[in-house]
């Protein structure tokens, strides 16, 4: 029996940051909504995300609910939260790790990343079909941040070694690194990248753009899957209203079909 297709999104939503200027998020939040029902994907996993901008998400698409404490362990500060279609979810199970020695521990910080970055898990059951894992991350900025991303990956990996291998497993996130590099060998020796599984590529494969400042960057965004079936299409979303960006890095989705 097939099972309807799952469409996941990986999404730095841009902090509120108030030297934004006209990229601030006031101007930007209803070009950011209009871009994910657009696209209308099931599953999203967001970055930089403040509680008061997921909460105007959850505000104007009602289809919606999340899950993700802060990176301090909280609602304060960013989060890494995950979105998903109530419609067709229900979360069974979810969890953080930090990017430290003491992952377990909210808030900690190791290899010199000055604030806390973390992963987010949980495990979704589906009206019909198999449960599904997502993972969702931001991890460490800069070229300094080599070994901290090393371990950041290490972390993750450790997170999805404890997880089910039998089900169908989303790894999404900014992940600062691009593409070709040791970051991306480390994770796709055991999971695959919907943008080179896909059976069509849409949109540029560069995906920080500084709102329309500069294009041909890396590919740092990325959809990453295990026992997920068939990739239909990966694209990445350049959707614009009015010359506003939804944030400075453009969403990437794909869409998967399991047997």
């Amino acid at each position: 029996m097939d099972i309807k297709p799952i469409r996941v999104m990986t999404f730095n939503v841009r902090q509120m940051d108030g030297d934004d200027g006209e990229h601030a998020w006031e101007h930007r939040k209803d070009v950011l909504v209009e871009t994910i029902n657009l696209d209308n994907p099931d599953l999203i996993g967001t970055q930089e995300i403040f509680l008061e901008q997921a909460r105007y998400i959850l505000e104007k698409i009602p289809r919606l609910k999340c899950f993700g404490r802060g990176r301090f362990g909280d609602n304060t500060d960013k989060h890494n939260s995950i979105f998903y279609d109530r419609d067709r979810f229900s979360l069974l199970e979810s969890g953080e790790s930090w990017f430290s020695e003491t992952p377990h521990v909210p808030g900690s910080s190791s290899w010199d990343i000055p604030r806390p970055r973390m992963v987010t898990w949980g495990r979704l059951a589906q009206t019909s079909g198999p449960d599904v894992l997502i993972l969702n991350t931001h991890m460490p900025y800069g070229r300094g941040a080599d070994e901290a991303r090393r371990q950041s990956a290490r972390i993750i990996l450790q997170n999805i070694s404890a997880l089910p291998n039998d089900l169908p497993l989303f790894l999404v996130a900014d992940f600062n690194a691009p593409a070709d590099g040791e970051i991306y060998a480390m994770l796709t020796a055991n999971l695959q990248d919907a943008w080179k599984t896909a059976k069509s590529q849409n949109g540029p494969e560069g995906t920080i753009h500084g709102f329309g400042k500069f294009t041909g960057s890396k590919r740092i965004d990325w959809v990453l899957h295990r026992n997920a079936g068939e990739t239909l299409q990966a694209e990445t979303i350049t959707h614009t209203a009015n010359g506003l960006y939804p944030s400075d890095h453009y969403p990437v989705s794909a869409t998967f079909l399991m047997k």
